[in-house]
């Protein structure tokens, strides 16, 4: 009876904590680092079309005719005739103008613009061009945004009287419709023949700024609000094939007319550098952002300046910050004034190089010639004029999880990068729990999951990368700053995913790893408090298909294109038939089927097709023979397969067919389950492939050698919670953190001590919750909110607890005023 007594006492006592199945115990005295107020930005490359085509805001794609070596997305209306011409020229920088000559009135040009111009009723645009005449043409031309049919969404009507001397016209359009995919068009009144460059049309822009801004975009990073910018990339940052490929900041500045541009060979297109150093700077002065410029080392992808001759190099980093920061008597500073800027730019950071010190400092091979060589001349540079300038420097980008600082010259910053999968990320947020405090602070430039992402960035991405930023904002001593990469990727011509804001003419969207980003970096206090939390979560009741012990085997290739036949199915001593191939499954991909092989003809990633035969046998064996047509890779052969998201294959010649591994997909989130070996495919050649599967042992043969064994997980290999908090003390705010990134769920509480919440307050708790029905759930540009941050159920408890729900798939945050 005693016993009961007590019991029920203590039932009395801790409802919610009984009840709960997620406590968090916060002590508001138990204090950690402060945090650094540089701690979230943005990281801005011109890559996916993110600057023209993109955040630049200018609407006629082409616009100075040296995007190629015909007029390329301009095209003659009517019976007009157009080429490219390269005799007197607009200036020095301008290789080329479009001749057009006239047979009759309503001829002209036509350009479609950046996959369709976004005309907006009542908007206002604002043209300029530059033409001339070695006729002396004189007539009235018709500036018009029109639909693809032909209709009229607006157009204003411009006098020429031209001569031999180009001269700059302007005019202005107010659009009467929408219509995403309008184009414009300039038609003339008579016969004729003049010459056009430099042709350009702007909508409505951020702060209306000249030469400015996309609104929607630019409003997406305001949104973010970044403590820092950096830019201008990345790999754009260096080029490619010579050093004028590399971003040259002096071409980039000035009238629009007045810059060249450049190919942008990485990233495979031209850019215009309509967005230049100027507009990098005054972007993040626009979103309050301390602007964070990447020079170049003297070091381009595929070549280099020899480390001790890249004094052009060094003096034009050191231009750079006179013109950010130079007074207006110095020779650039004065030149910032002229452009539109009196005051200085107060550019803090400089990081010396982008991923140029990894293994290969003798060689080039890997873009890191004599980096620590070419780092300290830059450094010293950098300190002796520009003495309070931070600066960053590099270490390995790729290849290891632990980069270093590998000489004794000093750096202030390092900045490492990580594209990993969600539960690497996950996996790390106690990364920077022992670092040592002594030494130099750490930039997390560049991190994105990369790998298991889904489609276009999935929730189980975001949630990994949440939990990594938990950590580093628990070690924001030593991680001061970080930023997602990349940002932009136009819809019609991805180069690179997963990235966070997808866009076309019109629409824009945010990932889910936008929203963590977003939802991050505007609710964060000023000082880290030790949080303890423990956590046993409800799991959802099986599914039919879960319930079901069969699997299957198949196919797989990755980017590649490659053949199989003779597979065999062995199980018990007995031979499964599978030379039914018209009934196997094309999951994804290109795949043809014959009488005797099945061939991936695409490049899809991954391509898969399954066997319909049912396995239910815990030993089996799995043989196929494989060849590799071509393609960037080798080929898999798929077992243990359940569905797209849950399945394993033995991936030969992976990795950009470097080596072979054994994977397993849980729940979309596909990881190594051995150390690989190294190996390359070589195409045109058979490879006989075995899987063994004997329970959850896998034992992988190629051409009759053993190559891997390893064990398949159960359950799912990305879960569990995770909890961080930090406190605004002027503010009295403390900001709590709860991701939970598997398929569970539980009622939450906090249990405050050394703090109250201040009831009084009207907005005394507030909580947002990012969350889905499925962690492999995403959004697109048709259903831009599927995974869209929402107001969450919270209360206060008895005493100082707080009560919430914690959701499958989730990133929780709570904000409770204290007193």
């Amino acid at each position: 009876m005693k016993t009961n007594q007590i019991l029920a006492g203590l039932l009395l006592a801790l409802p919610s904590a009984l009840n709960a199945q997620v406590v968090i115990d916060i002590d508001a005295s138990q204090r950690g680092p402060l945090v650094s107020p540089t701690h979230y930005g943005i990281f801005y490359e011109d890559i996916n079309h993110a600057a023209d085509g993109g955040l630049y805001a200018e609407l006629i794609r082409n616009r100075s005719f040296e995007d190629d070596t015909t007029p390329c997305n301009w095209h003659a209306v009517g019976d007009a005739q157009i080429a490219l011409v390269q005799n007197d020229l607009l200036n020095d920088v301008q290789h080329n103008a479009l001749n057009v000559v006239l047979s009759r009135s309503g001829d002209g040009v036509r350009n479609e613009g950046f996959w369709g111009i976004n005309a907006v009723k009542g908007a206002t645009y604002k043209l300029s061009f530059w033409a001339k005449s070695d006729t002396k043409y004189k007539g009235t031309v018709t500036a018009r945004l029109q639909s693809v049919e032909g209709q009229n969404l607006g157009q204003s009507e411009i006098k020429l009287s031209l001569s031999k001397d180009w001269k700059k016209y302007t005019a202005t359009i107010v659009a009467t419709a929408d219509d995403p995919k309008a184009e414009f068009t300039l038609t003339a009144d008579k016969p004729g023949q003049f010459q056009l460059d430099v042709v350009s049309l702007f909508p409505p822009t951020f702060k209306n700024r000249e030469n400015g801004m996309r609104p929607d975009l630019a409003q997406m990073l305001a949104d973010m609000n970044p403590t820092f910018m950096r830019f201008p990339g990345g790999c754009f940052v260096e080029g490619q094939e010579n050093p004028d490929n590399a971003f040259r900041w002096k071409r980039t500045i000035g009238p629009i007319e007045q810059r060249e541009g450049h190919k942008n060979v990485n990233w495979g297109y031209r850019t215009s550098d309509g967005i230049g150093y100027h507009e990098y700077l005054q972007l993040a002065e626009d979103l309050g952002a301390k602007p964070l410029f990447v020079v170049n080392v003297g070091i381009w992808h595929g070549g280099c300046t020899p480390y001790d001759q890249i004094g052009d190099w060094i003096d034009e980093c050191l231009d750079a910050l006179e013109y950010a920061n130079g007074d207006v008597t110095t020779k650039y500073g004065k030149m910032r004034a002229e452009n539109g800027h009196p005051e200085p730019f107060n550019l803090e950071f400089i990081e010396i190089g982008n991923e140029n010190y990894n293994f290969h400092m003798d060689d080039n091979s890997d873009q890191s010639d004599h980096y620590p060589e070419r780092y300290i001349q830059f450094y010293n540079a950098i300190k002796e004029k520009y003495p309070n300038v931070k600066c960053i420097g590099n270490v390995e980008s790729w290849a290891t999880d632990y980069p270093s600082w590998r000489n004794d010259y000093p750096v202030e910053i390092v900045d490492e990068h990580y594209y990993r999968n969600p539960k690497w990320f996950a996996d790390r947020f106690n990364k920077y729990d022992d670092y040592d405090r002594s030494k130099h602070k750490v930039y997390v430039g560049e991190y994105a999951v990369t790998s298991n992402f889904g489609d276009i960035g999935n929730l189980n991405a975001a949630l990994g990368e949440a939990v990594y930023m938990m950590g580093m904002e628990n070690n924001s001593d030593v991680v001061v700053m970080n930023s997602y990469a990349p940002i932009f990727v136009n819809e019609n011509d991805a180069r690179w995913r997963p990235d966070m804001i997808r866009f076309n003419s019109s629409k824009v969207m945010g990932t889910p790893s936008y929203y963590v980003q977003q939802l991050f970096a505007n609710n964060i206090g000023k000082q880290v408090v030790k949080t303890d939390w423990t956590y046993d979560l409800t799991k959802p009741q099986p599914t039919e298909e879960e319930k079901d012990p069969s699997v299957h085997v198949g196919y797989a290739t990755w980017g590649t294109q490659s053949a199989f036949r003779n597979p065999q199915l062995i199980i018990d001593g007995k031979i499964i038939d599978l030379s039914d191939f018209d009934n196997w499954k094309k999951v994804n991909g290109n795949w043809d089927v014959s009488a005797t092989e099945i061939v991936q003809t695409g490049n899809q990633q991954p391509a898969m097709i399954v066997c319909p035969a049912k396995i239910d046998a815990e030993k089996y064996t799995f043989k196929v023979q494989a060849k590799k047509l071509s393609g960037t890779e080798g080929f898999m052969a798929m077992f243990g397969y359940k569905n797209p998201d849950n399945y394993s294959w033995y991936n030969v010649g992976g990795w950009g067919n470097a080596q072979n591994n054994v994977e397993q997909s849980i729940d979309g989130n596909r990881v190594p389950l051995c150390r690989g070996n190294r190996f390359s495919v070589k195409a045109d050649r058979w490879y006989d492939l075995q899987v063994d599967v004997e329970g959850d042992s896998v034992y992988c043969y190629i051409d009759g050698k053993l190559d891997l064994s390893c064990k398949t997980q159960k359950g799912s290999a990305y879960e569990g919670v995770y909890a961080s908090t930090t406190i605004d003390d002027d503010a009295k705010i403390m900001y709590v953190k709860v991701v939970n990134v598997g398929d569970g769920y539980a009622d939450g509480v906090v249990r405050l001590s050394n703090c109250a919440v201040d009831s009084g307050k009207d907005d005394a708790l507030q909580l947002i919750q990012l969350s889905s029905a499925k962690g492999s759930d995403e959004n697109t540009i048709a259903d831009p909110r599927n995974v869209y941050p929402a107001a969450g159920s919270i209360k206060q408890g008895k005493d100082n607890e707080v009560l919430f729900n914690v959701p499958a798939y989730s990133a929780n945050i709570l904000k409770i005023r204290i007193k």
